[in-house]
């Protein structure tokens, strides 16, 4: 069988369209790459069949989530706040408007200083 230019330039541009489409995609949405490892570092148990939760909430990791501007979803984020309490909360600031402070947190049913001290690190009013 007789190869020509013509396929020859197709394999090409094959290769090149593979190549080109694996740099795209592996690259997250930040344009910062996936890393994949391979060979674990700690001991994986087999006996456990989903992974452990996180032990420090998301929240905690960057910013303190404003108490005055939160979502839904971003309240929930919350140690010990599920989405009954950031409803309560949101619903509070739309009736009474932004908190002050954020110890004003208590005011909201079924916030106490307890639940307060422990995502007291977390919060913030933004001001």
């Amino acid at each position: 069988m007789k190869t020509t230019p013509t396929s020859i330039l197709a394999c090409v541009c094959l290769v090149i369209s593979a190549f080109l489409f694996g740099m795209y995609f592996g690259r997250n949405c930040s344009g910062g790459n996936i890393y994949i490892e391979i060979f674990p570092t700690t001991a994986v148990s087999h006996t456990s069949k989903t992974p452990s939760a996180p032990t420090v909430p998301i929240n905690t990791v960057g910013r303190k989530i404003n108490i005055n501007t939160a979502d839904l979803q971003t309240l929930m984020t919350l140690e010990g706040i599920g989405e009954t309490y950031a409803q309560r909360i949101i619903d509070y600031r739309n009736a009474n408007g932004p908190f002050q402070s954020v110890n004003d947190l208590t005011n909201v049913e079924g916030i106490g200083p307890k639940r307060l001290e422990a995502i007291l690190d977390q919060i913030t009013t933004g001001g």
